[in-house]
């Protein structure tokens, strides 16, 4: 390839854009493509930082780029499973055995995973209030021992 040739997307599928005249870095332009990655990232769990590494951006312009897709990132996960249990389902329907068979085990998974949940959230004791910083001060200034122990009051011995 020489240098005058145009590959069109790097190693990672992401597009190379030719520089432009100019100063600076070029603007990010939103595409379909990276928003989709984006929402994947959140569908695996990522973080807003991770997400952006993820697509080559900054965290700023990121939320500036795809703030719909930064609101979505809690549910994302969820939204990604129920829509492929109705790709799964749309399949079903049209006669796939696997498509069905798969269905049902993704069900039962969910269904467990909901059970298991609940067991582990009430078998869990309640947790006792821990106290802070400053109570925890104060009670090691209550039971300083040895040099620096409080000294007794005085006696009223005449």
């Amino acid at each position: 390839m020489g240098a005058d040739e145009f590959s069109g997307v790097d190693l990672f599928g992401d597009p190379i854009m030719p520089r432009s005249e100019g100063r600076g870095r070029p603007e990010h332009v939103w595409t379909l493509e990276r928003s989709n990655k984006v929402l994947l990232a959140f569908a695996r769990g990522l973080s807003v930082k991770q997400a952006a590494a993820v697509l080559g951006v900054s965290v700023p312009t990121l939320r500036k780029h795809y703030s719909s897709e930064v609101g979505k990132r809690v549910e994302a996960a969820l939204r990604f499973d129920v829509v492929q249990l109705a790709r799964l389902n749309e399949l079903a329907k049209g006669g796939s055995v696997a498509a069905e068979k798969e269905l049902g085990r993704r069900l039962e998974k969910a269904r467990l995973d909901a059970l298991s949940e609940e067991v582990s959230r009430s078998a869990q004791p309640p947790r006792t209030a821990r106290p802070g910083k400053k109570e925890e001060a104060q009670m090691e200034a209550e039971n300083v021992t040895g040099r620096y122990e409080t000294p007794p009051p005085p006696s009223l011995l005449n």
